[in-house]
């Protein structure tokens, strides 16, 4: 009996704490976000995984500005290679060592578009406006929350490319979620199928991460 009544306690507790999240609200649509402008040929920095092209638009549900449905695809760039690398590399926190097999298996690309991007900002001044906080970029798992911000933005404005966030593992890195919308746009402009260069060891040294194997 009691075992059952600590789990109906912790279930209320979820519940309760998902009641209390900044969900989307029901008027966003007639809000007014504040927009960042990627103008055409801005560098976007990438890793991903080596035996796949660098432009690829994500349509699984496990990141975290994916549709929730897999409805449309997103791609994660960053503004800097710092962004991108603790996106990548730093989703573990505390982790002071990477394996050589997981740097094995990834690739950096620069990637541009073609066009301007419109992406609405989803952190600064831009939160408040659109009802979010800093939760929805970087909370942990699961991201039912994050994706539901994701949809939510890209139904209410289908002129937005995409949503400009921090990395939730530097905060001081821009990072953006653009939706595949833009695939047209994107192109290849630099691509690194070898991390083994003194650039990435110094991301390394800059994150305090070491190599194991």
């Amino acid at each position: 009996m009691r075992s059952w009544k600590r789990r109906g306690r912790s279930a209320c507790r979820v519940a309760d704490r998902t009641r209390h999240q900044p969900w989307p609200p029901a008027d966003l649509a007639s809000r007014q976000p504040r927009w960042r402008t990627l103008l055409a040929g801005s560098p976007l920095h990438r890793f991903h995984s080596s035996g796949y092209g660098p432009v690829y638009f994500d349509r699984s549900r496990s990141g975290r500005l994916n549709a929730p449905d897999g409805g449309y695809g997103v791609i994660y760039t960053a503004e800097q290679p710092t962004g991108a690398f603790a996106e990548t590399f730093l989703r573990a926190p505390g982790r002071t060592l990477l394996p050589m097999d997981l740097i094995a298996a990834k690739a950096y690309a620069i990637l541009s578009a073609n066009r301007d991007l419109r992406l609405v900002e989803l952190h600064g001044p831009g939160l408040a406006v659109l009802g979010a906080t800093a939760e929805v970029t970087s909370s942990g798992l699961p991201y039912d929350l994050p994706q539901a911000w994701s949809r939510a933005v890209h139904d209410a404005w289908p002129d937005a490319d995409g949503i400009s966030y921090r990395a939730r593992h530097d905060n001081d890195q821009i990072c953006f979620a653009l939706f595949d919308r833009t695939e047209s746009a994107i192109q290849n402009a630099v691509q690194e199928n070898s991390l083994d260069a003194d650039w990435f060891y110094e991301l390394m040294d800059l994150y305090g991460v070491g190599l194991t194997s």
